[in-house]
């Protein structure tokens, strides 16, 4: 799964640039902490799960054209 999730942060540089940021969280590691609003959904969900801007979205498969539609989403909505 790290490196499906490396191959999706290198597909995001490349269209997105700088404006976003992609990394992959251990969810057995204590890093998850620093995401308390994942943490407390972890045990309902089907991993991997996509947060993006902190919001949990997607879970059960890294889908590059769904992630990749809503980051865009995402961005439009925030440049207005």
């Amino acid at each position: 799964m790290k490196e499906e999730a490396e191959a999706l942060a290198v597909k995001l540089k490349d269209i997105f640039g700088a404006r976003v940021e992609c990394q992959f969280i251990d969810v057995k590691d204590d890093e998850i902490k620093n995401y308390p609003e994942v943490e407390k959904i972890i045990d309902r969900v089907l991993l991997p799960m996509t947060v993006i801007n902190g919001e949990p979205r997607f879970h059960g498969s890294l889908d590059q054209e769904l992630i990749i539609d809503a980051v865009k989403k995402h961005l439009d909505k925030i440049k207005k």
